[in-house]
């Protein structure tokens, strides 16, 4: 079964603009968190740090962490779901919120998943570059099947043809 172009390319333009839609709505969700809810900026940054102290406090919305940067030490808050997979003496990435409030943590596990909710605007740009691609694309094929068909010339080589009038005959009673 073979699958037309216009049907590979219009599941590629219905993928990504489902892909544009998504982060669409995730960055307007972000902009009416960061415009409803008060809070402070802060320039984003990724370190290696080291558990030391894990504070238990029920009362907190997040859990604040002892931590060992290098040499140096800082505290740090998680929430609660990303701190009960960590130990005492555990490497692990971090990830400083750009956006500090009530509602969001200062600091963040980094994995994948968390790096693309915070920062969706390269997947977006990907998406749209896809979109122009598949697009472009498209107007080739389009420009193909719209163009005039050419008469097909066949080009013959005599060549084996005309040496064969060297070789010697197959009967040798009838040498034509």
């Amino acid at each position: 079964m073979k699958i037309s172009r216009s049907l590979w390319h219009g599941t590629a333009l219905l993928g990504l603009g489902v892909v544009v839609g998504l982060v669409g709505f995730l960055m307007t969700v972000q902009a009416l968190l960061v415009a409803l809810a008060p809070g402070t900026w802060h320039w984003p940054a990724i370190s290696k740090v080291t558990i030391q102290e894990i504070d238990q406090d029920p009362q907190s919305n997040f859990t604040d962490i002892r931590v060992k940067v290098g040499e140096a030490e800082r505290t740090i808050s998680l929430r609660k779901e990303e701190r009960a997979a960590l130990s005492l003496d555990d490497e692990v990435w971090i990830l400083d919120n750009y956006f500090v409030s009530r509602m969001r943590p200062p600091q963040f596990l980094l994995t994948p998943q968390r790096l693309l909710l915070e920062f969706p605007e390269p997947l977006l740009l990907l998406a749209l570059l896809g979109i122009w691609r598949v697009r472009k694309a498209q107007a080739k094929a389009k420009a193909r099947e719209q163009a005039p068909d050419r008469t097909r010339t066949v080009i013959r080589d005599d060549f084996h043809t005309r040496a064969q009038r060297f070789a010697a005959p197959k009967d040798p009673e009838n040498p034509l």
